[in-house]
């Protein structure tokens, strides 16, 4: 290729990059991995939290391996369930969702493991399956509101299998295969039954059917509930896209994202020693036929897979893959080669691996290490510009939105870092939040949306024996009111009303029901005490403490120990509901509890208005903070946290001697609102 010709392609390649960056999108995509090829995390050009706080949390006990994708009302990820089955799930990003998971699809639907971050495109969430050792894979493509399956694409073969994010560009889909090398599918036009079809068209017969579906499951349940099966998505239809291209079969195992850009879709291929296949090299292939531009060689495995910018594609590489036990001895390097013919512009080594994606944002060329260092290096020339020192390992890539990098390590650590000079903005520990109490470590990177930090976590390896998380960092308040129903305070009557629901005495991620310590607490996973209490709320046990001092209360002090008992004003607390008449009951709090062992309710008990003992947020901060707010509870039966608002009169060893449970016959169905009264006494 001569120079001209190279100037001409890499002209019209970077006049693509440009153009794609400000044309204006009919709808929320996200058509690549890390929303551009520029590997940002940011789509929105939002810039994320400065004094973060965890706005809601999800947990699971999945593995949350492949970087989260913001949508327009969901967060989509898939996960590793048990023995490494396959999850998918679509996690509402409101804070104050009916329901946090909005859709999900398992087995049978999805057969292998998933790892691969999805892009979203046409209404549609397009992800694949299969990792490591698997052997063939299927590409998916499921509606974004519903998780209706739409098509799916079977890519067969010994060490096939879909871990790289897919890239969409005008109704193609360009994706890695392992062993397959890069297949590009046509999902304009679909296969249904012989025929060809348009995606629009496909839909109304796959609704239809689900529909008819569900309603026969429906009638089966009315008539034997036992032997009634639900629907299953995968004995739906399924449209096959069609084959464009594959390239590289048995000669590349692509593991890495691709990326596309005009006419050329950049390719990573990497060399799996142990097996002997594939080979290290970075390509650029013909968008219409896959036929290769150039090739590049390398001297480690590009797992991160190519980051196009101007008239550069750079490319992190490491001798390791994503295994803690390595890091050790690990090395890496990251390379930018010329767009147009693949010389190498500049190369630079790591003291450990870079495994996942550069970033590029204001001529600077941001990259994570397994030495536990974020650097930032001239995008032009790779000088040195600046290292932040985690001090921890680092998996994940960073995000760049507005002057800031984010990246979160493998302690599930959060890191602000000045975009220009490196210097720290602030720091947050995911796992030891209150709200969160969960440790992991983090191999997907963080996206930025909405002003949000999305993060998930893993506890692959035995890391912990803790559930994996979802968290959004918002500067938003925690614990924002779902209800939509504030406190009311009446003066006359000397009392307090503030809305509930009855609460689900079974926490889906847990096996178990535990017996009751509290009485109202933050709903899951916000609060601590949530699978230990009769009702739940979503106000801050603050506005309750200041509402009883705007009585005319002074709160006393709250019991912690085994002798401890609470000090405070005697208050007494009931519950307000509609009863089966529509007629307004209201019950002393006491009588919703039920001893098991006896069978017998609860006897009157006092309680008293005792305020919340004051905790650190930050164990590196003097603020002090309200601890209720923290552990989300409000009311407590026994002593077992002074972080509360009212304690009954019981200490911890009554506790010993009752296993409570709510009162069903007096209560209504959970989910129920009902009001909580409590009423200063004389």
């Amino acid at each position: 290729m001569t120079a001209a010709v190279r100037a001409i392609v890499s002209a019209c390649l970077a006049l693509s990059i440009a153009s794609a960056s400000i044309a204006a999108d009919p709808e929320w995509v996200w058509p690549t991995h890390r929303g551009n090829t520029e590997r940002t995390g940011n789509r929105d050009g939002s810039e994320g939290p400065q004094d973060p706080n965890v706005l809601w949390v999800y947990k699971s006990p999945e593995h949350f391996v492949a970087s989260i994708v913001p949508g327009d009302k969901a967060i989509y990820t898939g996960g590793l369930g048990a023995f490494n089955t396959g999850v998918f799930h679509a996690i509402s990003s409101d804070h104050k969702p009916t329901e946090r998971v909005t859709w999900s699809k398992i087995a049978p639907y999805i057969k292998r493991p998933t790892v691969c971050a999805p892009a979203v495109s046409g209404g549609l969430v397009i992800f694949g399956d299969g990792m490591h050792q698997t052997d063939d894979a299927l590409l998916y493509g499921v509606k974004a509101d519903t998780g209706l399956p739409v098509w799916s694409f079977s890519v067969p073969g010994k060490l096939v299998h879909i871990e790289g994010a897919p890239t969409v560009d005008r109704g193609r889909v360009y994706i890695g295969a392992g062993a397959a090398g890069v297949i590009c599918v046509d999902t304009t036009r679909l296969v249904l039954n012989g025929k060809l079809r348009s995606v629009a068209s496909v839909i109304p017969i796959l609704s239809k059917q689900w529909s008819e579906m569900t309603a026969a499951y429906e009638r089966d349940k009315k008539k034997n509930p036992q032997l009634a099966i639900p629907p299953s998505a995968d004995a739906l239809p399924k449209p096959v896209p069609q084959l464009r291209w594959q390239a590289g079969k048995g000669q590349w195992h692509v593991d890495a994202p691709t990326a596309v850009v005009g006419e050329y879709v950049f390719v990573a291929s990497a060399y799996l020693d142990a097996e002997k296949v594939g080979k290290r090299s970075l390509l650029c292939l013909k968008t219409s036929k896959g036929s290769v531009v150039w090739e590049a060689k390398l001297d480690l495995n590009p797992w991160a897979g190519p980051t196009v910018a101007g008239h550069a594609v750079l490319v992190g590489c490491s001798s390791i893959r994503f295994d803690r036990k390595l890091i050790p001895k690990a090395t890496g390097e990251v390379v930018a080669l010329n767009v147009a013919d693949g010389r190498v512009l500049w190369r630079q080594p790591a003291t450990g691996g870079v495994l996942s994606s550069v970033a590029v944002k204001d001529g600077l060329a941001i990259y994570t290490c397994t030495d536990g260092k974020i650097y930032a290096r001239k995008f032009l020339t790779g000088e040195l510009a600046w290292t932040y020192d985690a001090k921890t390992p680092f998996f994940a890539g960073p995000a760049l939105a507005g002057k800031v990098v984010y990246a979160a390590d493998l302690k599930s650590i959060v890191h602000a870092v000045d975009l220009t000079t490196g210097k720290r903005r602030w720091v947050f520990d995911i796992g030891a939040d209150p709200s969160v109490q969960a440790r992991g470590t983090v191999f997907g990177s963080p996206v930025v949306h909405g002003g949000n930090l999305y993060v998930a976590t893993c506890n692959l390896d035995g890391a912990t024996d803790q559930p994996s998380v979802v968290v959004c960092l918002s500067d938003q308040p925690a614990g924002v009111t779902a209800l939509g129903k504030p406190i009311t305070v009446d003066k006359e009557a000397r009392q307090v009303a503030i809305p509930c629901r009855i609460a689900m005495r079974k926490l889906p991620t847990l096996k178990e029901i535990y017996p009751l310590e509290v009485i109202a607490s933050l709903p899951y996973p916000r609060g601590q005490k949530a699978h230990e209490t009769v009702l739940s709320y979503d106000i801050k046990p603050s506005e309750a403490h200041q509402a009883m001092k705007s009585l005319g209360l002074k709160p006393g002090k709250p019991a912690s120990g085994v002798n401890a008992k609470a000090k405070g004003p005697e208050v007494q607390i009931s519950l307000e509901f509609a009863g089966i008449t529509g007629k307004t009951r209201s019950i002393p709090i006491s009588k919703t509890l039920l001893d098991t062992r006896t069978g017998r309710p609860m006897g009157p008990l006092k309680w008293h208005y005792t305020g919340s003992a004051m905790r650190k947020r930050d164990p590196n901060k003097p603020d002090l903070t309200f601890g209720a707010d923290m552990s989300g509870t409000l009311i407590s039966i026994f002593p077992v946290t002074d972080e509360t608002v009212f304690q009954s009169n019981m200490t911890l060893a009554e506790e010993s001697l009752l296993k409570l449970e709510t009162n069903k016959s007096i209560l209504p169905p959970v989910g129920t609102e009902v009001k909580l009264i409590i009423k200063a006494l004389p």
